[in-house]
């Protein structure tokens, strides 16, 4: 399924603008699935869950695919693709995705095969405003938001597993990282919550 969405996009010339969505449609919403699937919907998304949910991965559960064009329209010739762009959302059990017990992720995150990974960590690190942390080869940023503001907690990033949900209950955290695998490059972001407050997902 993937790469015949992929080859809808081929005859694309407009360049595409995924840190934007992502910035709209997960930043802006601190990874609410419900939020950025109806933002999703607003600006012409369509929901292809059905198709290409499985391919997410086990470890996340009430998966939603959006992508920002009609595949079925495309595919007549009804409509053209000037750019293929890939919304994300989900969630997973802390102990599952994160190690750690008494929390949940809250996913959401935009791809695209015209993505530049490098483009899109620079143009996140000018967004946030914090210093990223690494682990091994991995790059990610660590934050929390008063108001508008992004806030640093590079601090948690070796902290155990008691402090980390200590942190999580006292204030809303999240995680994010670059994507690069299989032609598509991305940003996906992870609210940690407590698992007591994660009902409104």
């Amino acid at each position: 399924m993937m790469g015949a969405l992929l080859s809808l996009a081929v005859a694309g010339s407009a360049a595409a603008e995924p840190f934007q969505s992502f910035a709209d449609l997960c930043l802006s919403t601190n990874a609410g699935a419900h939020a950025a699937e109806v933002a999703a919907k607003s600006a012409g998304w369509s929901d292809v869950t059905s198709e290409m949910g499985a391919e997410v991965g086990e470890e996340f559960q009430d998966v939603a695919v959006f992508l920002n064009f009609d595949p079925a329209a495309a595919a007549a010739g009804l409509a053209s693709v000037d750019s293929m762009e890939i919304l994300v959302t989900g969630w997973g059990d802390g102990e599952t995705v994160l190690d750690t017990k008494g929390l949940v992720l809250d996913l959401c995150g935009v791809m695209s095969p015209e993505a530049d990974a490098l483009v899109m960590r620079k143009r996140l690190a000018d967004h946030l405003g914090v210093p990223p942390s690494t682990e091994g080869s991995d790059t990610f940023w660590l934050y929390s938001r008063q108001g508008d503001r992004f806030v640093s907690e590079a601090a948690l990033a070796d902290i155990e597993e008691e402090a980390l949900l200590a942190a999580a209950r006292s204030r809303s955290l999240y995680a994010v990282y670059v994507f690069e695998e299989d032609g598509l490059a991305g940003l996906f972001v992870g609210a940690v919550r407590p698992a007591e407050k994660a009902a409104d997902r």
